[in-house]
Formats: C-alpha cells, structure tokens, sequence
C-alpha cells in the first residue's frame, strides 16, 4: 500500500502600499529603488494593498525534489482601489528560484507570488518577488519579509500587458510570529509532522545559507576560483587566422597588435581597434557574448587588428611609475601602428574604431599626421574635449598626489582586492564598500574609484553579463597616476592639449584637427555615462560648427553608459549595426 503524501500548509499576511500607473516618471524603471519610489507614492494616495495567503505543499517530498520549489496558494486580496477584498482564483508561490536573466546583479534568490484574480469582472495578475541579494547577511529580516508587487492587466506568469500597479509589501514582526504558529500537516503522527516542517526550515535556511555565507567566508583562493575563462583568452573569436604582431617604440617599449583573419587574401577595407585606459584588447573579443572583432569578422570585414598601446593591462611596465603622456601615446603608438597596418595592407582603408582614452590619443595621432589610408573613425565617449562631472573633477585633481604622495602607491588596480594577505591597497575593499552598495564585487567598486562618479560609474549593471561582472578585474588593468595628470590638464584647458609645453607637440589639438580636411567621424556618447559624461556631444557642437568637408555624425545612445558600449551582453544586436552602416558607407574599393 502507497503511503499517503506527507503535506505542510502555513498562512502569510502581507500589507503595503502601491502607485497607479502613470503617477510617477520611474514607474516602469525594473530597480527596486523604483518600488520604493512607487511605495512613497502609494504612502501619500492612501493606496492600500494587502494579502492573506495560505500557501500549500500537497507532497514535501516531491517538493523538496522540484527545483522551482513550487506550491499552491489561495486566498485573497484586498485592494480598496480595485474593489476590495478579492478572492484568488489561482496562485502559485515558488520558495526560491534563481534571479532570471543574465545581467549583472546583486540578487542571486528570489520568492515569487504569482496571484490570478479578478476586480470589476476583469482578468489581473498579482505578482511579487522577494529579492535575496549577494552576500548581504546583515539585511536577511528586511530581505525576506520585503515584497516588490506588481499587478497587470490579464492571467499571465509574465507581464505581457500594461501594469496598472507596483509598490511594496511587508511582513511585521507581529505578521510573522503569527505566521509560523499557522505552520500544519497531515503526517500521520507528530514526527511525521514533525519533518515536513523540519525540512522546509531546512531547504529555507539552506537557500540562505547559499546566498550569504560564500560572501561571508571567501577570500582570495574562493574568488580566484571563481574564473570562467582564462585571462586574454581567444575562445570569443572564430577567426582561421590569428596572429600577434610586435611594434618596438621610438621611446623604447615593445608593443602588441593582434591581427584576426577570415583569410589570408588581402582586404581593400580593414578594421583597427583601439581600447581605453587600462583595458586590452580582451574588451573586444570577449566570449561569453557576441563581440566586436566576431561581429565585423561575420559582416564583410576579413581583416581586423586590435591595438594594444602602453596602456593596456597586457602590458606590466603600466605598473611601475613612469613619466608617459597621453602625448607619447600618439606619437610613439598610434602612429608607427598605424605606419606598420599600412605596410602589411597596402593600399586598404583603415576603418579605426577607438574607446576612451584610446578615442583621445588616436584624434591626437591624426590631428598630427593626418592619414589618407583612413576611411573613416568611430569614437565613443570621448575625444578631443574630455569633459567631467563635478566630483570625478576632484578625484582627479587629488588621486595623483593622494596615492602616490600620501598612500605611496606606484599604481591601483582592480586587481588590489584580489592579492594575498595584508598587501597593496587591500583596505580600499572594505573602505569603498561603504560608499557602493549597488554591487559585492570589488574589483567593480574599485573601477568606479579609479574612473568616475556614478554607481557603478563605468557601465550600467543591467547591460552587463554576469560573466563579466565577475570577471571584471581580468578586463580592467592596473595604471600609474601620470595619465591622470595629463587629462586634468587637457579637462583645466577646455580641449585636448600637450602634457607640457613643448614646441613639437600641437598646443590645441582640436584646433589642429578641425582645421584638417579629414576623415569621416562618428562620434557616440551613451546617455548614462558616468566617466566623460557629455564629452563626444560637445565635440559633435564643436565641430559641426567649425564646418569643414568631413561627413560627422554623433549618436547619444539611450540606456548605455561607457564601458558597456562594447562590453555590454546586447552591444552587437543594440549598437555595432549603427556602427556596421556608418562604416559601410565608406568602404573602398
């Protein structure tokens, strides 16, 4: 005979407020800060909503095997604004599922609430979700007794129609110790009762558990294991043909440009990267997502070749201090790279694609030398007329002398909270966490410090894979302060000027640019950036009304920052297209 299911039923009331659709501009913004918006507004209105539940688990043992942790609830929901107290025709409750999608978050558990019912003889689906975040052990009770409600039109488990409300919901002290003397079963005897309610403590403990306690107890040897892909890996790039090509400078440093083919036939059209400030060309050819070297390799472009000048983080004299400008850069990098793609492509144009303080130095290199062999030039986020907000002003007047001066630091890096022991820098880990609650990783908060002023400043963490969020510290390198300098200096000036005042570099490099006839240019700007916020808008006006026979062109980009331009996990469907037309239009031959 079958033994009969072992069940486990317990009641759950929750109260809170909500906003009616339209009442507030972030009212359909996803950040749980726009459910606290929607919470003060529902406050205000006298939007009340609240819930009575009982949840049920039919079979603890098939529960406890279901990966969705999924059990039934009834009851109702009592809603003044829609009509009062309105009975659940269908509900289901999940104890802990993982956080969907793919984007870079702090949430690793959620409890769902999805709630079938009607008000005035229509269909409405109430869902919420209690969000446990990485590592935040401290805020367990106000985690999971919070929960962000949203109620929309139609019976569906995701939203396909318009929400009409969000707010939050939450679970008192009172609400809760009268909910656990609610807890029952059918066991046959009290210790079969006994475990069911013993096992989903357990289960419940344990998801919590899973969430907090690896933040609590890792250090170096847990967050060095937790790398999916080898640092400079090549596995983002199908290319038949990858070669790495050396470039010795004038000024004696060795440099690197890695050459990716289709084939080994010449190409009328080539494609030439430039990264940032301490990143490589890691940030192009990244595989746990489409990628701009695959992208242009898969849309007519055979031949592509990646920069890496002094600054990139493949290079470790950028740990040492040296005296380097940006002026150096042009000179002494982009310019003989540009000669040495030149001579292995005779005759092509160079379609040059430049990020940061890769777009700076390469206008600096052509506002030099201006190249015929260029077809056309993409710049994102900044060029010739940096620009910054108040604070990343300060930061930057005061980290060189702050580091090195007080601290006595030759460098910082994202990598500072991943060295062994009490080593270089170690204490910026807990000191930042402090200030950036938007995220646990710290290599993240550290790129914030370095680079800007935003949370995080270098991307938006919804554009951001959670691959690369936690393997941010191998894309971003380590740097001296002197390239800090010669920006605050050229941010002081207004424009793009030497480091110091020397006859054989130009004294204004974007006067000397747009005097030049010369290539196409496009420049691109996410509206969310954080590190050269405006920059590329302003040199758009700059040169639109300077004139000149260049075609010029610039695209604010709505939902992107800096970084995730190119790094973002939807980069190659949102923005390379735009990037892929513009250079379309001038290709050669």
């Amino acid at each position: 005979m079958t033994a009969k299911p072992v069940s486990l039923a317990f009641t759950e009331t929750m109260h809170g407020h909500f906003a009616y659709q339209n009442e507030l501009d972030s009212f359909r913004d996803e950040t749980l800060d726009s459910y606290e918006q929607c919470l003060a507004v529902g406050v205000n209105n006298s939007r009340n909503l609240r819930f009575n539940l009982k949840i049920s688990v039919e079979d603890m043992a098939a529960f406890l095997k279901d990966p969705d942790l999924k059990a039934k609830a009834e009851g109702t929901i009592d809603c003044p604004f829609l009509g009062g107290v309105l009975p659940v025709s269908e509900g289901t409750f999940n104890l802990f599922v993982k956080s969907p999608g793919d984007q870079a978050s702090t949430i690793v558990r959620e409890m769902h609430y999805t709630l079938y019912f009607h008000a005035a003889g229509k269909p409405y689906t109430f869902y919420g979700f209690k969000a446990i975040e990485d590592g935040q052990a401290l805020s367990v009770w106000n985690e999971t007794t919070t929960l962000y409600t949203r109620i929309w039109e139609g019976h569906s488990p995701r939203e396909t129609r318009g929400i009409v409300g969000k707010g939050i919901l939450r679970l008192t002290a009172e609400d809760f110790i009268t909910q656990i003397q609610t807890f029952e079963s059918n066991g046959t005897d009290l210790a079969a009762r006994a475990e069911a309610v013993t096992s989903f403590g357990k289960i419940f403990m344990g998801q919590l558990f899973q969430a907090y306690f690896p933040r609590l107890t890792s250090r170096e040897p847990e967050l060095w294991e937790g790398v999916k892909y080898p640092v400079h890996t090549l596995q983002g790039v199908k290319a038949k043909h990858v070669r790495l090509h050396s470039v010795d400078t004038a000024d004696g440093l060795t440099l690197q440009i890695q050459r990716f083919q289709k084939e080994l036939s010449p190409s009328k059209n080539v494609i030439v990267l430039f990264h940032g400030l301490t990143t490589s060309t890691d940030m192009f050819i990244m595989p746990e997502h489409a990628n701009i070297v695959q992208f242009m390799l898969d849309n007519g472009y055979d031949d592509v070749w990646s920069v890496d000048w002094r600054g990139s983080s493949r290079h470790s004299y950028n740990l040492e201090p040296h005296s380097f400008s940006l002026d150096d850069v042009a000179r002494h990098d982009i310019q003989p790279c540009l000669d040495y793609i030149e001579r292995e492509c005779p005759g092509a144009g160079l379609h040059l694609i430049a990020h940061c303080v890769g777009g700076i130095v390469a206008m600096m290199a052509l506002a030099m030398t201006p190249r015929s062999s260029v077809a056309s030039i993409t710049v994102n986020s900044v060029g010739l007329l940096p620009k910054v907000s108040l604070w990343s002003n300060i930061k930057i007047h005061c980290a060189p002398f702050l580091v090195e001066k007080i601290l006595r630091y030759p460098y910082v890096s994202p990598r500072m909270p991943y060295f062994p022991g009490l080593s270089l820098g170690k204490w910026l880990r807990y000191a930042l966490r402090i200030f950036h609650r938007e995220c646990s990783n710290p290599a993240c908060h550290m790129i914030s410090f370095m680079w800007g002023a935003g949370s995080p400043a270098a991307y938006s963490h919804a554009n951001m894979s959670r691959v690369t969020h936690d393997r941010i510290h191998d894309l971003f390198g380590g740097t001296s302060l002197n390239y800090h300098r010669h920006i605050c200096k050229m941010i002081d000036a207004g424009h793009a000027r030497p480091m110091r005042d020397q006859s054989n570099f130009p004294q204004n490099y974007l006067l000397d640019y747009s005097d030049k006839n010369l290539s196409p240019l496009y420049l691109l700007g996410g509206a969310d950036n954080h590190i050269f916020p405006g920059a590329n808008k302003a040199l758009y006006a700059f040169l639109k009304a300077k004139g000149g026979a260049r075609e010029l062109d610039f695209w604010e980009i709505p939902g992107y920052g800096h970084q995730d331009v190119f790094m973002g996990q939807h980069a190659a469907e949102d923005i390379f297209p735009k990037l892929l037309q513009f250079i379309n239009r001038h290709r050669r031959g």
